[in-house]
């Protein structure tokens, strides 16, 4: 009975005569099995939408020994697995050199604490704007901690904070059209790891030739999958 009465509240509206009918929409957490109420709907891109769970697979590049998995409900981040993956990584005698990931664990732990000579190998996060200069169109001066926009004005930036340029600068820019249509300026976020991020699309803008098979994640998965993968500075441990 409480399993129908949640079916029934998630999916059943009625009209002003009471006459039931499905519902618009998706509920949040919406229960999509009646056998296991763990499944979710999920999505990878816009277009792509799963149901039910996400694998994530961490295979060592080196050896192609898969070292660490973990599964989450395919509504989760990428980055609610990364506390699974780092305990499976913990009971080996292995040490990461070199991580090649899946964008969406860019904001996981896995990137974010990091070692400083750790390095991470992905596709950044999509820069949109519509027809207006996006944020990679603004040049970050690491040295003097300064952005300068295309017209050429410049503002100090902290990383993990937004960059507002002043409005009565961009009121008078003749560039800003084709900048931003805010009565306060045109602002910036300048992501907590945004030197990562600008050295990940450099490197994506090199057009680099293609990797050998064993230098890429395969996974599988009749749902969703997700995998970080990594290599290795020494032999993988005996099993």
């Amino acid at each position: 009975m409480a399993t129908a009465e949640q079916v029934q509240r998630q999916d059943v509206v009625r009209g002003v005569d009471g006459t039931p009918a499905l519902g618009h929409g998706v509920a949040r957490n919406r229960r999509i099995s009646v056998e296991d109420p763990e499944m979710c709907h999920g999505r990878k891109s816009r277009t792509d939408r799963v149901d039910g769970y996400k694998r994530h697979v961490l295979r060592d590049l080196d050896t192609g020994l898969v070292r660490a998995v973990a599964l989450t409900t395919a509504n989760e981040p990428e980055s609610a697995a990364t506390p699974a993956l780092e305990a499976d990584l913990a009971h080996q005698n292995c040490t990461i050199a070199e991580r090649h990931i899946d964008r969406g664990y860019l904001g996981s732990t896995l990137v974010r604490d990091r070692p400083p000579d750790r390095s991470i190998v992905g596709k950044p996060w999509p820069v949109h704007n519509g027809d207006r200069f996006p944020k990679t169109a603004f040049t970050l001066d690491w040295t003097s901690r300064t952005v300068r926009c295309p017209a050429g004005q410049t503002q100090p930036f902290s990383l993990g904070t937004s960059v507002h340029f002043p409005a009565p600068t961009c009121a008078v820019c003749t560039l800003r059209s084709r900048c931003t249509t805010s009565t306060r300026g045109r602002s910036v976020a300048i992501h907590p790891d945004e030197r990562l991020l600008a050295d990940l699309r450099a490197l994506q803008n090199t057009h680099r030739p293609a990797a050998p098979a064993c230098a890429s994640a395969s996974p599988s998965s009749t749902t969703s999958s997700s995998s970080p993968v990594a290599t290795t500075d020494r032999p993988p441990p005996d099993y």
